[in-house]
């Protein structure tokens, strides 16, 4: 199931939101009923939260069926929203916006090139994945402008079909390029996804939005 939608007058939404296949994190005092939209449409359930008192929430945690990693700006209250039974951390390093330098399902991440090897081992732990530093064509913000699930892959128009064949088999799905938000290359910014359903900024083009459900398998 996919829907179109707007966050905070954003067609960003996954600037703020983040999720995967068993819970969505929604901003609190949200314009509009996202946490409804979020249980329709993704089938997941909502956890409405800040980190470090921003609604940035998707730049500013990942997950997978394992876990999340969450940025060292997370404070302990914030977290306290997060079920017992999850296995998460607050990535101590430099590069705090996790969810635009993480790409990750639950087979791999491909991660900002500049963190340090005791972050690659702390994702790698905490999400239980291989990780791999990487970059698409100079843009290294993988996590905003590339969108991956557990079944499927979008990254930026700029690759090559060996880059999108390869990156394809790292993550276990069938890649391929796309553009979000009326011709925007952070799809990862502009849309929230899971095996079930997809969310997608309002101003992308219906040729845009069958790309993405294509891509994703919905």
């Amino acid at each position: 199931m996919i829907q179109v939608s707007r966050i905070f007058n954003s067609p960003f939404l996954g600037v703020y939101l983040r999720t995967w296949e068993k819970y969505t994190l929604v901003p609190k005092n949200t314009d509009r009923d996202i946490s409804g939209l979020v249980s329709h449409y993704l089938k997941t359930e909502p956890l409405e939260m800040t980190i470090g008192s921003s609604n940035l929430l998707g730049s500013l945690s990942v997950m997978n069926s394992n876990g999340m990693v969450f940025s060292n700006i997370a404070s302990e209250e914030e977290l306290r929203v997060i079920p017992k039974d999850i296995n998460f951390v607050v990535l101590k390093d430099n590069l705090n916006a996790v969810g635009n330098n993480i790409l990750v399902n639950d087979k791999a991440a491909l991660v900002h090139e500049d963190f340090s090897d005791e972050s690659v081992r702390i994702i790698r732990d905490v999400l239980g994945v291989e990780v791999l530093k990487g970059e698409f064509r100079e843009v290294k913000t993988v996590g905003s402008s590339g969108l991956v699930t557990t079944s499927g892959l979008i990254i930026p128009p700029n690759m090559t079909d060996e880059e999108i064949e390869e990156l394809g088999r790292i993550f276990g799905v069938k890649g391929r390029v796309g553009t979000a938000n009326f011709g925007s290359l952070y799809v990862g910014a502009s849309v929230v996804s899971n095996s079930k359903g997809a969310l997608i900024g309002e101003d992308s083009t219906t040729v845009e939005i069958s790309n993405i459900e294509e891509a994703l398998n919905l």
